[in-house]
């Protein structure tokens, strides 16, 4: 059993959107009726961002791509807790239940973790699931405390935002608070 991690590239785009569909369907529920869609959407997003201002990387073991995550950075205003503007969020920590607890996920976010700090970001923002939570804290990532309330407006074409996630963050260039 051999295994190795990288950061995926536009030949890896296939996999990607494969990993990121069984993602979605095992935490949403299977959607066939958008499957299309989403697949092709997936594929436009893919070519338009990866290793622009997205990252993803990629385990595969004996050849089969099992975990992933992906790392979108961004730019707004500079602040306080970001003075260059600049930071990073992961999304779709995964690994198939059949290779978990092997260390992948783990692996995943020091490499996506690596590519925010090559991108200046002064902190790095993800949702994370009971689950997860456990092995973000590790990596250093803690609950962040504020006094702001996150509020979205659900459009009739998307399904309600996991109701089980934590908010948490690491911040990469010192910072204390948000």
């Amino acid at each position: 059993m051999s295994y190795s991690v990288k950061l995926a590239e536009s030949e890896d785009i296939d996999k990607l959107i494969q990993l990121r569909l069984d993602f979605s369907d095992a935490n949403n529920g299977p959607h066939p009726e958008t499957y299309e869609l989403r697949k092709a959407n997936l594929k436009s997003y893919f070519e338009r961002h990866l290793n622009r201002d997205c990252y993803a990387a990629i385990v595969e073991q004996d050849g089969k791509a099992v975990s992933t995550g992906i790392l979108g950075v961004y730019e707004n205003p500079p602040s306080p807790s970001r003075p260059n503007g600049r930071f990073a969020s992961i999304v779709s920590v995964w690994t198939y239940p059949e290779y978990r607890r092997q260390g992948y996920a783990g692996l995943v976010m020091e490499m996506l973790k690596l590519k925010a700090r090559e991108n200046d970001a002064a902190y790095i923002e993800l949702s994370a699931t009971p689950m997860g939570r456990p092995l973000y804290e590790k990596l250093g990532f803690k609950a962040r405390q504020s006094e702001n309330v996150e509020i979205t407006q659900k459009s009739t074409m998307l399904r309600p935002v996991c109701g089980r996630c934590f908010y948490i963050v690491l911040f990469l260039r010192g910072m204390r608070g948000v």
